[in-house]
């Protein structure tokens, strides 16, 4: 399903979502914080920047509704089940469902869970599903008049970058969208995922086309600076320039040869390009019927707000330090964002259920 557009006589008015990749804006704090927030001894930088991003990105846009998308324990399995070395690097077990991790850290992201909930801002973990793979999925069908914000640092997702999608990346406290791209990666947006294809990944332990990374792939194919290029055509491309060489009696050279027959040191063999493919493409997002179906109902249906609220947060936020590490000037106005978002999201279950 792509885009619902409007029905007939429908007044529309613009939806401003902000979609967060959970495990990689976690990550942002918990290993770059481990000293610099602590509570009685214990690490809090984790749930600390977590919440402030949020807040951060609450108060320089108005959004009407926040998700949060966590990796499950099995996560990653469908692509481990196409290409077993996926993310080995990391010490993932697809077998068993553990990930090393010390026990601050899983304390942490139990605590970022309880506080988001009690925020009601929405949020989906699945067994087997990518936190990429939802937001894949979340963007290809949004509504027509939907605009979307990704908070993440993960590069992939630059290929869901669109004329209604933008990231801010974490890393450089910016966001990209079309107009800027150019000024942050070297390359067309809409070859994100085609380079990515065939230099592979290292984070995710994909390998790439043996002795070709990116430099190299723009030296030979500099149009991938300027537009849209396709893999069939870098391949005639690849032909074609290796030919010139060997009629002007230069030496063929390696790296054509291998971008032209698919040649790497991984484990893909002659379907490296089906494979990579696979890997990387988040607009085919590996994602399952049933949590489609979760995300739908998290989607349309309406939160419960019962138990739920700001003064649970505050009660949770003097018992982890938070208010300490805030600060006694910053703490009466902190959650305000938060505060506006649950209003908004109260009013427009107050519609629905008027509607329905």
């Amino acid at each position: 399903m792509n885009k619902r557009p409007p029905k007939n006589g429908e007044i529309v008015h613009d939806i401003n979502t902000l979609l967060v990749d959970g495990n990689a804006l976690f990550k942002v704090g918990f290993f770059g914080a481990r000293n610099e927030y602590n509570h009685h001894g214990q690490h809090i930088g984790g749930l600390y920047q977590f919440i402030t991003v949020v807040r951060k990105l609450l108060n320089e846009n108005l959004y009407h509704r926040v998700f949060v998308f966590w990796d499950g324990l099995f996560s990653g399995k469908m692509r481990y089940d196409i290409y077993q070395p996926y993310k080995s690097g990391r010490g993932k077990d697809y077998i068993n469902g553990t990930q090393p991790q010390d026990e601050s850290e899983n304390t942490q992201k139990g605590l970022v869970w309880d506080y988001l909930e009690d925020l009601c801002i929405r949020q989906l973990r699945h067994e087997y599903v990518e936190s990429d793979d939802f937001i894949g999925y979340y963007c290809l069908n949004r509504e027509a008049n939907e605009k979307i914000t990704i908070c993440t640092n993960d590069r992939d997702m630059c290929q869901l970058i669109s004329d209604g999608v933008r990231i801010y990346f974490c890393d450089l406290k910016n966001y990209v969208d079309l107009n800027n791209y150019s000024s942050y990666f070297s390359h067309h947006q809409a070859n994100s995922a085609l380079i990515k294809i065939i230099i592979g990944d290292n984070s995710d332990t994909i390998k790439g086309i043996k002795g070709v990374k990116e430099p190299t792939l723009l030296t030979f194919f500099p149009e991938m600076k300027e537009r849209q290029v396709s893999l069939i055509e870098i391949i005639s491309k690849a032909k074609v320039l290796q030919e010139e060489r060997i009629n002007t009696k230069q030496k063929p050279l390696k790296a054509l040869n291998n971008i032209i027959h698919g040649i790497t040191d991984g484990v893909q063999g002659d379907r490296f390009y089906e494979i990579n493919t696979a890997l990387v493409n988040l607009k085919s997002p590996m994602i399952t019927q049933d949590a489609i179906e979760q995300l739908n109902i998290l989607k349309e249906g309406n939160l419960n707000f019962k138990d739920r609220g700001i003064k649970n947060v505050l009660i949770k936020m003097k018992k982890h330090g938070l208010d300490k590490t805030i600060g006694t000037e910053r703490y009466a106005e902190y959650l305000l964002p938060f505060k506006k978002l649950i209003e908004r999201e109260i009013k427009q279950t107050d519609k629905k259920l008027q509607h329905d």
